[in-house]
């Protein structure tokens, strides 16, 4: 049974973000994400329909951009642990077929949309662009973008 204080923690957070704190809440010490009900519940008739390869669709490109968001902002706000952070990201961008997820910009744009929906600090997402950038200045830039668009 959740208690008025950690309703008021998740307010502000999309709602699968939010679903997924309630959810995951009695196992504080771990992080788990299965973006299948998300990505099911975000794909458009015609998405549902088609092949399971990767579309260069405008459509498809934004459904994996927020589901790249979502899973960042769970799992910043869920406290999980650095190294686990861009498997997990390999394994959602593996469920849509894209090989080449580090050369995306999806992927860090999603990233920093993500992190935007959080309350760091600039130190902080200054730490996240180096860290899961590896130092990459456009990687870096693409972080930024989408923590711009996403504040």
């Amino acid at each position: 049974m959740m208690t008025t204080p950690s309703l008021r923690f998740v307010t502000g957070l999309s709602s699968a973000a939010a679903a997924l704190l309630v959810l995951a809440g009695p196992l504080a010490c771990s992080f788990s994400y299965s973006s299948k009900s998300i990505s099911d519940s975000s794909k458009s008739s015609s998405e549902s329909s088609s092949s399971s390869s990767r579309s260069s669709s405008p459509n498809s490109e934004a459904a994996y951009r927020n589901e790249v968001s979502d899973y960042t902002e769970a799992y910043v706000v869920s406290g999980g642990s650095g190294g686990a952070f861009l498997n997990g990201i390999g394994g959602l961008a593996e469920e849509r077929g894209i090989t080449d997820w580090e050369s995306d910009e999806n992927t860090w744009i999603g990233i920093g949309s993500g992190l935007g929906r959080t309350r760091i600090t600039d130190i902080q997402l200054g730490v996240y662009k180096e860290n899961w950038g590896g130092g990459d200045l456009q990687k870096m830039q693409q972080i930024q973008k989408g923590f711009d668009a996403a504040r």
